[in-house]
């Protein structure tokens, strides 16, 4: 069954489907072929027909450390540096970085800025208009950080404080189109960091992503999250429910950016075992790609995969 799922053409096909090939009868009319929630048993079969059993969704987290120095020797030099650049451009700017409660007012604010960014966007998915009244319902529970020019809005992280979990989990976040050159969001994220740091959270989490980078998101959104110091790890290793298992191989680009990146378990004995272990990066591409920007924090392997064009 051939379904488009934001923009993305996708043939959902059963473990039999995959394995005798019978989706290549599909091969020119999509980008992803999925077997959706797999049964363990049939994972190393798939692997050995190129199908990569993968978790639907992971989350990307950091244990903040005592301090942040602490934190920062765990970063290369290269990442350091650009945080250090990061917060130097903001001051340069006159930008005032601050912490607020999340009010309704400040939630117009951030929408605006948040749909501005969703618009500029191949395929955007505006989560946070969508999930807007709930987010407003547990405002208590929310803490932003944001960063204004005067009293204008051009950076916003919504970070929702989970002490029972003892994390700090960032939400939504959106800069202006004219900041992102200056990555204000490394500031958004460190922000977030020290804020877990301040109230005592074992961790800080950048929220969830759906694992195919190359479609809502880029590739290179890996590694930036990666460069500083997050680790993807399946969605339900962190939040259980959340996501499903997937098995997917990439046939094409006419919706996906080139290269893609999705985030496979390990072959691992037993599914405990492989859900709980390091993830695997595969990227995929018409050309070559150099490797090095992926080599994320946490990943077990990184392979390159080529798409050959079609004809």
């Amino acid at each position: 069954m051939i379904v488009r799922s934001l923009g993305l053409p996708m043939a959902l096909v059963d473990v039999d489907q995959a394995l005798s090939g019978r989706w290549r009868v599909h091969e020119h009319e999509v980008d992803i072929v999925r077997v959706q929630d797999p049964p363990y048993a049939a994972w190393p079969r798939l692997r050995e027909a190129g199908f990569h059993p993968k978790p639907q969704v992971i989350m990307w987290r950091a244990e903040v450390r005592d301090s942040e120095d602490t934190y920062l020797v765990t970063l290369s030099g290269k990442d350091r540096y650009d945080i250090r650049s990061a917060y130097r451009r903001a001051a340069e700017a006159d930008l005032l970085i601050g912490t607020e409660p999340l009010t309704s007012a400040l939630m117009e604010e951030f929408i605006e800025l948040y749909e501005k960014q969703i618009a500029g966007m191949r395929h955007g998915w505006p989560v946070a208009v969508q999930q807007q009244a709930d987010i407003l319902d547990r405002a208590d529970s929310f803490r932003a950080i944001t960063v204004r020019s005067g009293t204008a809005l051009v950076g916003a992280c919504l970070n929702e404080d989970l002490p029972d979990r003892g994390e700090m989990r960032a939400r939504f976040s959106a800069v202006t189109q004219g900041q992102r050159n200056g990555s204000l969001s490394r500031v958004l994220y460190w922000e977030t960091m020290r804020q877990a740091r301040v109230r005592g959270r074992r961790w800080a989490t950048l929220g969830r992503d759906v694992n195919l980078y190359g479609h809502l998101g880029n590739a290179g959104l890996f590694s930036f999250k990666s460069r500083l110091g997050f680790t993807a790890v399946p969605g339900q290793s962190v939040e259980p429910g959340s996501g499903s298992h997937q098995a997917d191989r990439v046939v094409g680009f006419t919706a996906l950016s080139d290269p893609v990146l999705l985030l496979s378990y390990a072959a691992m004995e037993g599914e405990e075992a492989a859900v709980t272990a390091p993830l695997s990066g595969h990227l995929f591409s018409r050309g070559e790609v150099d490797l090095r920007p992926f080599r994320g924090a946490g990943l077990s392997a990184l392979t390159l995969h080529r798409v050959p064009p079609r004809v």
